[in-house]
């Protein structure tokens, strides 16, 4: 049986968004139409959850910088920076790189690699987020895409696609 709503058996493909501003960068990359968005705010970890035991084969996730490296973490809050740096670190950042960050907010290192054009670490770091929610969600027939969107340019940056 299928139905018109977001993660119901059936509806194969959903995007879960943090904010309107990142529905629409989606929107404008791959025209879906709006039924297939869920804005959830910032607890999209548990609405990635809820939506993957109701039986979507495609979650699309679209969120800023924190909330990538929420994914990557799989937490709620913030992750903690020394984390964040081995995570950059694995994603082909060079310890050099990262010694100005030690002691700073994660908030501080997306400047650095948007403006710096370190798109491939920001690709990676979403294939990351990817792969930890594929592994949460553990249900062999869904698959997760990630894509950070900037809140400033509100386009998708960097994505596991």
């Amino acid at each position: 049986m299928t139905t018109d709503m977001p993660g119901s058996a059936g509806f194969g493909e959903v995007v879960i968004c943090q904010n309107r501003v990142s529905m629409q960068a989606h929107k404008e990359l791959f025209l879906f139409e709006d039924i297939r968005y869920v804005i959830c705010g910032e607890n999209f970890i548990d609405s990635m959850h809820s939506l993957a035991e109701k039986g979507p084969d495609r979650i699309h996730i679209a969120v800023d910088w924190e909330n990538l490296l929420k994914t990557a973490f799989w937490t709620d809050s913030a992750p903690p920076m020394f984390e964040v740096l081995a995570l950059l670190k694995r994603s082909g950042a060079a310890e050099g790189e990262l010694v100005p960050f030690k002691k700073s907010d994660i908030a501080d290192l997306f400047p650095w690699l948007y403006y710096g054009g370190k798109f491939d670490i920001l690709r990676r770091i979403c294939n990351s987020a990817k792969a930890k929610a594929e592994q949460k969600i553990n249900r062999k027939s869904v698959r997760i895409y990630c894509h950070l969107v900037s809140e400033e340019s509100m386009r998708i940056i960097a994505s596991s696609l």
